[in-house]
């Protein structure tokens, strides 16, 4: 494990600027229709009201009582228009995901309509604040008297992170700080609330996130109470006797009541049903990752926060720990995890199925976000290109290319009619992206992440000599304005990535002497090429180092090789073998029914199949697709059977197109696969009738 810290800050997204290219046309439909097209879904759902506490409650009426619907909400938590709805208890998260969001876009361009709508609900929020600082609808008109009775399950202090999250990017935004004063003094109430004395509650959330806000709030407000107490939650999670077992039996619950139960009304997992929030074990001896996926990324995330601030270098080392049982047997290879339906969980070891995969957006935003601060702590090109293989794939995947419908879960392959019969038909797991979902937390986490997006690019630190360095850890058309040395530093990027990999980077500055510039080099790349002068060049942890004086010579270029490369899975993935998927820089492809006709599961890629890149401007918003031949069986061969014996006279050569993953699901409903059977050392060339073994051809990149 390498343990060297080069510790650097992000520099902040209001000093980044997308001017052209792929992000910038990503951001531009997230601003005109993603934000609205969410806000109105809020404002219909009763979300937006619910904090003007209107809601009464009915005769007989309670949080045990009603009819669940498919997502898991009481069908009071649902407009029906002539109805109040009953605020859920983690709607204050979906308004405050949407304010961050958005405040973001009004940094860019101010809108006076925006931000007179967003100052309304602020002003709902202070109404609604009680003496003591607490902040929360469900508790304020739902159950009132009871808060911080259920913090297992109940998201208050999710929604509380949430909450101090959106009053940064607000304040940031805007200089208005009023919501930030609410969400201090939230804060404050907080941390008298819990804590180690014994006046405190010695608990921790049940779902991970209020760490990494109060990191945020330390940073900006410089208040070390606020780090203390993300550290503290961090530290306290998992220690026996277990918090979420002893207040289920102070408020008279079965201690097993909102973890994952079987038949027999017990825990079904190995570890106990505090796995699934990673309660089983302090954090610094859990040496899998377990349970809920964005949990578990987000609890990874505050880790290497809380341990970038304080030095904690055990802390730091689980969290690798963690992140290489992730990464290296848990993680599909668009940077997705949570393979399990149930649960939204991690499953064992290399478990990844395709067609049922969970693989939640929010989990692959949350591994953009853990990767990026890992990155703060040792900059590593593993943790730059999960975060960037996130991105592109599992992230951008939860969108439609039009910017208004949402996919929850991320399949690595559909077959539609899989979906049609089933006795659940849960919209989250339908290979169709839909306008919204009763439990809306992919949406509005992926708005806010696109929109930020500038803030993921560079950090800045000292290097081990003392020198200053600034690191690049994403590459996009654009601009950024940094301090060196409290002198201004203008960084210009032209690029036209992720189609191709040159990347010209000019450096305009009066700021005399040499300093670092650090750039990614990406492990798909291969030999990258740099071409600048008057330079000291050297190469650490995938990163080139190039030293000088830019105020003398501020260019550069860098070209990453870029080129169609098939991957294969470990052997453990048994759902993968024989099976190969197409990737091309940092995107990974599939192929589509609307391309390919039917019986893409019996596509064949075999030794001779090259592949071709090419770009085609009006297809599915201008995109790189890749060309391949491959071979597939004669379907007249099967006419009136089922079985018959094995023989190559039944393959024909067959042509394939594979488009950018993310891009699935736009055209329609249809079959699409990422992963494709694969036969090395097979020609789809004819001899004599019949198929020749190439056993000695190996490979085909």
């Amino acid at each position: 494990m390498d343990e060297r810290w080069q510790k650097s800050l992000p520099v902040s997204w209001k000093n980044v600027r997308f001017t052209g290219g792929f992000w910038k046309k990503r951001q531009e439909i997230n601003e005109q229709v993603t934000l609205p097209a969410e806000y109105e879904q809020c404002r219909s759902s009763g979300r937006v009201d619910s904090v003007k506490c209107i809601y009464k409650p009915r005769e007989n009426s309670g949080p045990e009582k009603g009819v669940f619907t498919i997502d898991g909400v009481l069908e009071e938590n649902m407009a029906d228009g002539e109805t109040i709805p009953r605020p859920h208890h983690y709607w204050d998260s979906d308004l405050a995901k949407w304010i961050e969001g958005a405040s973001y876009a009004l940094w860019y361009e101010r809108n006076p309509e925006t931000e007179a709508v967003i100052d309304g609900i602020i002003d709902d929020f202070g109404k609604l604040q009680m003496p003591d600082g607490y902040v929360n609808t469900y508790y304020t008109v739902v159950e009132p008297g009871k808060r911080w009775t259920n913090v297992h399950r109940m998201h208050e202090l999710y929604c509380a992170g949430h909450l101090i999250e959106a009053a940064a990017a607000y304040y940031e935004a805007t200089g208005k700080a009023k919501l930030l004063d609410i969400v201090e003094r939230y804060a404050d109430h907080i941390d008298r609330v819990f804590g180690p004395a014994d006046h405190q509650i010695h608990g921790y959330p049940g779902h991970q996130e209020i760490e990494l806000a109060l990191v945020k709030l330390y940073r900006l407000t410089g208040k070390k109470k606020y780090l203390e107490l993300a550290a503290y939650f961090l530290n306290e999670r998992g220690k026996q006797p277990y918090f979420f077992e002893e207040e289920a039996r102070q408020q008279g619950r079965d201690p097993e009541d909102g973890g994952p139960k079987g038949i027999l009304g017990k825990s079904f997992l190995a570890q106990g049903p505090y796995a699934l929030f990673q309660a089983h074990l302090p954090v610094r001896e859990q040496m899998t990752a377990e349970g809920h996926a964005v949990r578990l990324a987000y609890m990874g995330a505050g880790m290497a926060d809380v341990a970038s601030e304080t030095g904690d270098k055990s802390l730091w080392q689980a969290c690798v720990r963690l992140w290489d049982n992730v990464t290296s047997k848990r993680m599909y290879i668009t940077g997705g995890i949570g393979s399990q339906d149930g649960c939204e969980r991690f499953n064992f070891d290399y478990q990844l199925p395709n067609e049922e995969s969970y693989h939640e957006t929010c989990a692959s935003v949350a591994m953009v976000m853990w990767g990026f601060r890992m990155l703060q702590v040792a900059p590593d090109r593993r943790y730059g290109d999960v975060m960037e293989r996130a991105l592109y794939n599992g992230v951008l995947s939860g969108v439609s290319l039009s910017g208004d419908r949402f996919f929850y879960a991320n399949h690595l392959a559909a077959h539609p009619e899989m979906f049609r019969d089933r006795i659940i038909r849960n919209p989250r797991m339908f290979p169709e992206r839909q306008r919204w979902f009763a439990v809306s937390c992919c949406p509005m986490n992926l708005a806010r992440l696109l929109e930020s997006l500038g803030g993921y690019q560079y950090t800045q630190g000292k290097l081990e000599d003392g020198g200053q360095a600034v690191y690049v850890h994403l590459y996009q058309e654009g601009t950024a304005d940094i301090r060196v040395r409290d002198k201004k530093v203008v960084i210009r990027q032209e690029t036209d990535y992720p189609w191709q990999g040159d990347i010209l980077v000019t450096v305009g500055t009066d700021l005399d002497g040499a300093w670092t510039l650090a750039l990614r080099i990406p492990e798909w790349s291969g030999q990258p090429v740099l071409e600048t002068e008057d330079a000291e060049v050297w190469e650490d942890r995938g990163y080139l180092y190039v030293r000088k004086d830019w105020s003398k010579n501020g260019h550069l270029h860098l070209s990453l090789p870029m080129q169609p490369v098939l991957m294969e899975a470990h052997p453990g993935v048994r759902m993968d073998c024989g099976k190969a998927a197409i990737q091309y820089g940092p995107l990974v492809y599939c192929v589509e029914e609307a391309d390919n006709d039917a019986d893409l599961f019996d596509c064949i890629l075999t030794g001779d199949s090259r592949l071709e890149a090419g770009f085609e401007e009006s297809l599915l918003g201008g995109i790189c697709t890749i060309q391949a031949q491959g071979i597939r069986r004669n379907r007249e061969q099967w006419k009136g059977r089922l079985y018959q014996p094995a023989s190559r006279s039944y393959f024909e050569p067959v042509k394939l197109k594979a488009v950018p993953y993310y891009t699935w699901a736009n055209r329609g409903t249809g079959a699409m696969t990422v992963w494709m059977n694969h036969i090395p050392g097979m020609d789809h060339g004819k001899v004599d009738g019949k198929y020749e073994d190439k056993a000695d051809r190996g490979n085909v990149n």
